[in-house]
């Protein structure tokens, strides 16, 4: 194809091909070196009337309000519309869906898988483990999934990999923290969407504050138990998402205008 140019027609090529190649990996490079964690901007609406005890409840939620973009400040979360992913990802279509969901976590929540199996592992030998699991949940595909995560420690090796935990007994934190912020989210959006009152929001809010301050002394401890549920919970068929949270999660902790930063574990 090549074999007929003349001379400068083989300079004029290569100059073209190595003018190409520089674009090609310097535009390559550039994407790669994109930050593909967003920063945390922990919005505050100016029309807030909250008390700092309520606002002190809607910060369990920080991390995953940041994802969503919510104002850090309001019971309201986002609108109506744009939460529709996350009402169907819950399966929350009626008011008896919210309710049935929110008793759940205010009940048991995840922390009833966490605490039964982290303590099942610490006293009971391995080859009974199955049958008391199976006694206990039945054929249960979260209850098998923690059984995994904390029997091999996968999950307290990614948190500890990360720099969010440290040392092994962290695990006796739980993961209370996870639950409530869990009820905080549905909550607010749940209010947002119609299918409870102000009111009633509230409450289950509190709960989730009653919860959390039961459980842990500061925000350090309350975050850590927090990341550990999401790990747990999420699991491999959320990896991106995850990562995103843990990524806020770190900003919520350390930032001087996280609530967290902002508000005094009370």
């Amino acid at each position: 194809m090549f074999e007929n140019l003349p001379w400068y027609g083989y300079v004029i090529l290569a100059l073209a091909i190595g003018s190409y190649a520089y674009k090609y990996f310097k535009i390559g490079k550039t994407e790669f070196d994109k930050p593909t964690h967003q920063k945390a901007k922990f919005k505050k609406s100016p029309d807030s009337q909250l008390k700092k005890d309520q606002l002190f409840s809607l910060a369990f939620y920080t991390p995953i309000a940041e994802w969503w973009g919510a104002d850090t400040n309001t019971l309201t979360f986002l609108d109506a519309k744009a939460i529709q992913p996350y009402m169907k990802g819950w399966g929350i279509d009626t008011q008896t869906d919210y309710w049935n969901l929110a008793e759940y976590f205010m009940k048991d929540g995840r922390r009833l898988y966490f605490d039964f199996i982290h303590q099942m592992i610490q006293t009971v030998p391995k080859e009974n483990w199955e049958v008391i699991l199976d006694q206990k949940f039945g054929n249960n595909e979260l209850a098998q999934s923690y059984l995994k995560l904390l029997s091999t420690g996968e999950s307290l090796h990614k948190l500890k990999e990360k720099g969010i935990l440290t040392f092994d007994s962290e695990l006796d934190l739980g993961i209370a923290g996870y639950d409530a912020a869990i009820l905080v989210g549905q909550a607010r959006k749940a209010f947002t969407a119609k299918l409870i009152t102000e009111e009633d929001a509230w409450k289950v809010i509190d709960f989730a504050k009653q919860l959390a301050k039961s459980k842990f002394s500061s925000w350090k401890e309350f975050g850590k138990s927090f990341a550990l549920g999401l790990e747990m919970d999420m699991r491999d068929d959320h990896n991106n998402y995850t990562e995103e949270i843990l990524h806020l999660y770190k900003q919520a902790l350390e930032a001087e205008s996280s609530p967290w930063n902002n508000i005094n574990w009370s």
